[in-house]
């Protein structure tokens, strides 16, 4: 046992001593060489120093310099191109937008100014014209509860229809709602199809708004993009067409200002007259800049509520110089209650000359006005399953009549005669019915070949 552990202690004493004699003996560093620094003479001050004598850090930095020098020269070129030298508009031109993008003007086109009809019209004879299902616009006499002429539409079935201002013919938005036929009410045919496309979109015509002399049209349109594997919605537009031309004049993300829901032409058609902020203004038919205004707003005596007119001109805004509109106003006493009656305004010399209140005015929707005689039925609240509608005289504000009935679902008032001897209950149907104007007494029903559907417009024979 011994002899083994002396055997195994000379190997290990062996094993060490040649692995000391294989490691390499230290390195001592080389000797430290101070270089003294060159002799700079005058002409190295200078000017630029040899190549062999620059320092790598300083050639990167001076390269970096120079770089920067040749960029902003660039951006300079590149400007210059954006100028007047390549021909395009230079930012300081007067006539350029920000960002060097032309300014659009909203004006509107030069136009010959249409007149609508004359109150002398309304002793004539007077007809309905409206949109019959599937793809018919009718003629219907009131006087034999008859229809006597149909249009046939090209596009198919109808969505809208928009009455010109001189009442002679009738935008009828067809073919899914991406063509606009057009109506001449005096001869009863079609004159005219307007197709609006645009490529790689689906566009869908929401409104037609006519512009002063009739020519152009304002149509709104909602655009679709046909992506590769979807439909995208993008921004509505409103485009301003030229109809005598069938092209589109220019593009437009809004309406122009003062143009909104309540602006309507004059009945010379010369400019527009609007609703702001509770007054009656005059708009310029071009360029909308407002010529004058009516207040109404503001109290006609202490503790009267201001003058909030209707849509209605029991003139048929037929009258150029005049103008009889029906309004309410808060009771001077009880402000929880509120009056109704009619005002006369001078258009010509922009002022009220009358305003006549009636008393309390009765909660009602859906008023239909025959003009000539200046009668007048709405519908109100009704007793139980049973609505109430009544006739007014809007000569004195009187209550005519008053009678209760039960409807289908959906139904509503939707015209009177215009000799105020029928009123006529309609929507969600084929059928008119038909009650007496004077008594309100049932009448038979008049039934037709197809839905009755949209405006009934009244339109001089």
């Amino acid at each position: 046992m011994l002899a083994r552990l002396n055997r195994s202690t000379a190997c290990l004493l062996f094993t060490g001593a040649t692995l000391l004699a294989q490691t390499p003996p230290p390195v001592s560093p080389p000797p430290v060489v101070v270089t003294p620094p060159p002799v700079v003479t005058e002409t190295e001050t200078t000017g630029t120093p040899p190549a062999a004598t620059q320092d790598p850090e300083s050639e990167s930095r001076t390269e970096a310099r120079r770089g920067r020098g040749r960029r902003g020269q660039g951006r300079g070129e590149r400007g210059q191109g954006r100028g007047s030298q390549d021909g395009g508009p230079s930012r300081s031109d007067p006539g350029q937008g920000r960002g060097g993008r032309s300014s659009t003007s909203n004006d509107l086109p030069e136009f010959t100014p249409v007149a609508a009809p004359s109150l002398a019209a309304l002793d004539g004879k007077q007809y309905f014209w409206f949109t019959m299902y599937p793809d018919f616009v009718v003629k219907f006499d009131p006087e034999t509860d008859a229809i006597v002429q149909k249009v046939q539409l090209k596009g198919g079935m109808f969505w809208r229809s928009t009455l010109t201002h001189d009442r002679k013919r009738l935008l009828v938005v067809t073919n899914q709602q991406t063509s606009i036929e057009v109506i001449d009410l005096s001869s009863g045919t079609l004159t005219g199809n307007h197709l609006f496309q645009e490529e790689g979109m689906t566009l869908r015509i929401r409104s037609v708004r006519e512009c002063p002399g009739g020519v152009h049209w304002i149509v709104q349109t909602d655009r679709v993009k046909k992506e590769i594997d979807r439909y995208s919605f993008e921004a509505s537009e409103y485009l301003l067409y030229d109809s005598a031309n069938q092209k589109v004049v220019r593009k437009m993300k809004k309406l122009p200002e003062g143009l909104g829901r309540s602006a309507r032409l004059s009945a010379d058609g010369t400019h527009w007259i609007s609703s702001s902020s509770g007054n009656m203004t005059f708009l310029d038919a071009r360029t909308f800049k407002e010529l004058g205004k009516i207040d109404l707003s503001t109290p006609r005596f202490f503790g009267a509520g201001g003058i909030r007119l209707s849509s209605t001109d029991l003139l048929d805004r037929r009258d150029p110089n005049r103008a009889l509109m029906l309004f309410t106003t808060t009771d001077p006493v009880e402000k929880r209650r509120t009056n109704w009656g009619v005002v006369d305004i001078d258009l010509k010399g922009r002022k009220v000359s009358k305003v006549t209140e009636w008393g309390p005015s009765k909660s009602s929707w859906g008023m239909r006005v025959a003009h000539k005689p200046q009668i007048a039925v709405a519908m109100g609240r009704g007793r139980g399953e049973q609505r109430q509608m009544t006739t007014y005289d809007l000569r004195t504000g009187k209550q005519i009549a008053e009678a209760y009935y039960e409807f289908r679902p959906r139904r509503s008032l939707v015209a009177i005669s215009p000799n105020a001897k029928k009123v006529y209950v309609g929507v969600a149907g084929s059928d008119f019915e038909v009650f007496d104007g004077t008594t309100l007494q049932r009448l038979p029903t008049v039934e037709l070949e197809g839905e009755i559907v949209g405006t009934i417009h009244v339109i001089d024979g």
